[in-house]
């Protein structure tokens, strides 16, 4: 496993329609390897893998991350921020995060927001300062994007911890693919799709498979359970387990001839699979397999 690459995706900055630290290594990635790469309107980045006569397949991953975006900032030198996507409520209190300017710099602060964590006009960012111009100087304005300020770090067991894996950990999955596929002689066209904004409503997922026109699709994406150290049977999300094949979501139900070839496949090459189904939320998916007249979708993860 490269952890550098993975470490570079994590600790990249990145929310919706901000994407530019992530697409920066899908195309270094994609130059180095000659592969022709090309953009829809949002910023997703497209590469085409190979060319064939077969069926047109698109893999997918999205590149942005939950965050936040300077609203305002008071006369007491207080930035107040709201989320971009959904920022859990456990991570809206006391959080070290970063505010990235129109200049590219860097600015380290302290997330805060009420006890419950629910109301978003109370969220706040403190960088140090004591008056508004003060955060003038520091070069922030509104609209500025605010990250968690995560450290990459590996973990014993063969385990790592730093922010935004969902998705990085599928857009580190591109890249692997391109690595390792892009001289492959392969039986179908294979489009690799770094997505846009699929945290504010999986904008650039319907976006891309337009350009692209797919046959049947592939999505990348991750989940986590709700309770840490809870390994019954109910827990179809554990780490060393196998990948997670998603039947239904909110957006989503897999077509059962494409999950069933999916297991078969998996059989064949001895890859356990976890079978999961989502109560909330969706992914990149839901907007994949209602574009044009529809397309067969799946949706994996890590």
């Amino acid at each position: 496993m490269d952890l550098s690459l993975l470490k570079a995706l994590s600790e990249a900055d990145a929310i919706a329609s901000s994407e530019q630290e992530v697409r920066q290594i899908l195309l270094e990635e994609a130059d180095r390897l000659q592969k022709e790469v090309r953009f829809d309107g949002l910023g997703s980045v497209l590469i085409r893998l190979n060319e064939s006569t077969g069926p047109k397949v698109m893999i997918c991953a999205h590149m942005d991350e939950v965050g936040f975006m300077v609203r305002s900032i008071s006369r007491e030198g207080a930035i107040d921020v709201l989320p971009v996507g959904n920022v859990r409520m456990a991570a809206r209190q006391l959080q070290p995060v970063r505010i990235t300017t129109r200049e590219e710099c860097k600015i380290p602060g302290l997330l805060d927001g009420d006890r419950q964590g629910n109301d978003v006009s109370a969220m706040r960012v403190d960088i140090g300062a004591r008056s508004y111009d003060e955060v003038m100087q520091a070069g922030i304005r509104p609209g500025d994007r605010v990250t968690f300020d995560t450290t990459f770090q590996v973990l014993p067991h063969q385990r790592v911890m730093g922010k935004a894996f969902d998705d990085r950990l599928g857009c580190y999955l591109l890249v692997t693919l391109l690595r390792e596929l892009h001289d492959a002689e392969l039986p179908a066209e294979v489009w690799l799709v770094a997505s846009s904004s699929e945290e504010v409503g999986l904008r650039g997922g319907q976006t891309a498979t337009r350009a692209v026109s797919p046959d049947v699709a592939i999505v990348l994406d991750t989940a986590c359970w709700a309770k840490n150290f809870d390994y019954g049977a109910a827990n179809h999300r554990q780490i060393g387990n196998g990948p997670m094949l998603v039947l239904s979501d909110k957006s989503l139900i897999a077509p059962p001839k494409l999950t069933a070839w999916v297991e078969t496949v998996a059989a064949e090459i001895g890859v356990p699979l976890q079978a999961d189904m989502f109560s909330n939320g969706g992914t990149d998916g839901g907007a994949v397999h209602l574009t044009g007249t529809g397309v067969p979708t799946v949706v994996m993860g890590p």
